[in-house]
């Protein structure tokens, strides 16, 4: 039975989708109880498949034969090794209390059966990519990943704005996946297999060279569109345009962590090219402080915690780059409770404060909402990296790793000392002084509900740096929290509270103005002149030519020739014996002239 239940837990949240949609969907209370039963018998599954079998040991389910062609075999089959059972229990485990939370969150929404369908969509996609076997089976659950987050971040289709955020996110996902497209297939050609667990040995047989170091950026595509690692991470905080709970999924342990997910799965790959390791451990330490920089100076209360995400996921990337893939996975793990923990708790002050995101609007809500006020310190303290929550153990395993590279040690280590910054800052404009609007005026603590799963998650956030990952992975778990970047990281992040709090402690405007933050660099605004005004001149260009050319030249010029020269022969047929006698006498003088000519006839 062990040996089918990652099927089991698979299939669970695709069922309840389908039958929600089909079957439920004008009874919005039992859509809402298949969904979340569902996800816990999936959570339960994973749990049970989490502690069974030896702690470094593999278990694959049977496979179904799929693909066969020029040497080109892929079943459908999937992996159960500790890698893919850690992360199963953490997908459906946060997933379940996402939903649970939702229950409270969307009650008024008439769309709410909906909602919940595309959240088990959402929940069976994720799992896809965790227990796939291979890259073309990840790929297929890649995609549906991507539609599900489609769906959820333009779940209130009704607003422009969520729209364009909806298709921007599917957009620029498709650019990255055209190169992890061509990463696959240039794995199957250099390696002859895309199974996760023949790469080791085919990768050690010695490949290298250019099409190594291409194949490993290819792959690294993938990353940079689905983790919004730049220059591909445009899309991520206008994802923020759909329900708070979408947003609290996709930043903990889903979407945006796949990325990093598939660079550990693929790293024999990527190890073989100095260059693609260099690139990926590079972007991801640029990644940590730029999005903590433009963070410092925006005023939605979810776009701060969504440029923090980026931030955070960039530190993955780059412990994957610098080959220290326990730490990432650690930090994984960690983040996936506090930043869920961060973004629920968001989602309580927008539900509080009557849908207010500007947190110039808020103020005063630590004496309105306390317990809300509370576990957002106990995420930023875990975010921050300040002992002794979970995300302190685990961003230093990945500082220790840059002890030997000064310069991303440097750059990782003052994001931190911006991470503490914009929290501190979001948490006193937000929380502290006197409140600002009517909203804040009558704001509220939400619902038990809601307040559960985030209870469930500041205790997680606290504790679960204790897991001992490195060890369930197969690695050593070498403590590296003497080494002299704890105490550096440390003393960086806590500096990082005393100018927020110089500048921000009971103002009630803000004391700064840097455009180029609050612009977020142009970035934005570079791709809209330079590459969306490009490509909008070619459509035109391309509009025109199949306008002038092909319809009005080709297509509407061969129908006039053809009228014409139907027209002239239709004169020839006109039915009196005369014409038709002077046209046969007419024909055999040109014959015989042509023969006198040619010297046939004399």
């Amino acid at each position: 039975m062990i040996a089918y239940s990652p099927y089991l837990i698979l299939l669970l949240p695709l069922f309840a989708a389908v039958f929600i949609r089909l079957f439920l969907h004008p009874f919005p209370r039992v859509s809402t109880a298949a969904s979340i039963t569902a996800c816990l018998l999936s959570f339960v599954g994973s749990l049970l498949l989490l502690g069974s079998g030896t702690p470094t040991g593999g278990m694959a389910a049977p496979p179904v034969p799929w693909i066969e062609f020029a040497g080109l075999k892929a079943n459908f089959g999937l992996v159960a090794d500790p890698l893919a059972r850690m992360m199963a229990a953490l997908v459906t485990g946060v997933a379940l209390l996402v939903q649970i939370y939702s229950v409270g969150y969307v009650a008024k929404d008439p769309s709410r059966s909906r909602f919940f369908a595309e959240l088990s969509l959402f929940v069976f996609s994720m799992l896809g990519i965790v227990f796939a076997d291979n890259l073309v089976t990840m790929f297929i659950f890649w995609e549906l990943v991507g539609l599900s987050s489609y769906l959820l971040i333009g779940f209130w289709f009704d607003r422009p704005a969520a729209g364009a955020a909806a298709n921007k996110a599917f957009l620029v996902n498709r650019i990255g996946d055209f190169g992890f497209i061509l990463g696959i297939l240039g794995t199957w050609s250099l390696f002859g297999t895309i199974g996760f667990a023949d790469l080791p040995s085919r990768a050690s047989a010695g490949a290298a060279g250019w099409a190594v170091t291409a194949v490993g950026l290819g792959l690294f595509c993938g990353c940079l569109g689905k983790s919004a690692q730049f220059p591909l991470h445009v899309w991520l905080p206008d994802s923020m345009e759909g329900p708070t709970p979408v947003s609290s999924l996709l930043h903990a342990a889903t979407m945006v962590v796949a990325g990093v997910y598939m660079l550990i799965r693929v790293l024999p790959v990527l190890e073989l090219s100095h260059v693609t390791m260099t690139t990926i451990a590079w972007i991801g330490g640029i990644m940590t402080l730029l999005p903590a920089l433009i963070a410092c100076q925006q005023n939605d209360i979810k776009r701060i915690l969504a440029y923090s995400t980026l931030s955070e996921i960039a530190y993955m990337v780059m412990a994957v780059g610098l080959g220290v893939t326990g730490p990432a996975m650690y930090h994984l793990m960690t983040h996936a409770f506090f930043k869920c923990l961060l973004f629920l708790a968001s989602g309580s002050v927008i539900h509080g404060c009557h849908e207010e995101q500007d947190i110039w609007r808020m103020g005063g809500l630590n004496r309105r909402m306390p317990f809300t006020y509370l576990v957002t310190w106990i995420g930023t303290i875990a975010l921050c990296g300040i002992p002794p929550v979970s995300g302190f153990w685990s961003k230093d395993e990945i500082f220790a790793a840059t002890s030997h590279h000064p310069g991303l040690a440097a750059v990782s280590m003052l994001a931190g000392f911006f991470t503490s910054f914009f929290m501190l800052r979001m948490i006193l404009v937000a929380f502290g002084g006197n409140p600002r609007s009517e909203g804040a005026k009558h704001a509220h603590e939400g619902p038990p509900v809601m307040v559960v799963p985030m209870l469930v998650l500041s205790v997680l956030s606290l504790f679960s740096g204790l897991f001992p990952v490195d060890a369930f992975l197969g690695g050593g778990h070498e403590a590296h929290h003497a080494s002299w970047t704890l105490w550096v990281s440390l003393l960086v992040a806590l500096a990082g509270f005393v100018p927020a709090y110089q500048l921000y402690n009971g103002v009630t405007q803000d004391p700064l103005s840097l455009p180029i933050l609050r612009g977020k660099f142009y970035i934005d605004e570079f791709y809209q002149r330079f590459l969306v005004a490009g490509q909008d001149g070619l459509a035109r260009l391309a509009d025109a030519f199949e306008g002038w050319v092909v319809r009005g030249f080709i297509v509407r010029g061969s129908g006039v020739v053809a009228r014409a020269a139907g027209q002239g022969l239709r004169l020839v047929q006109c039915g009196q014996v005369q014409i038709y006698a002077a046209v046969f006498i007419a024909g055999a003088l040109l014959l015989v002239g042509c023969l006198v000519k040619s010297g046939i006839l004399r």
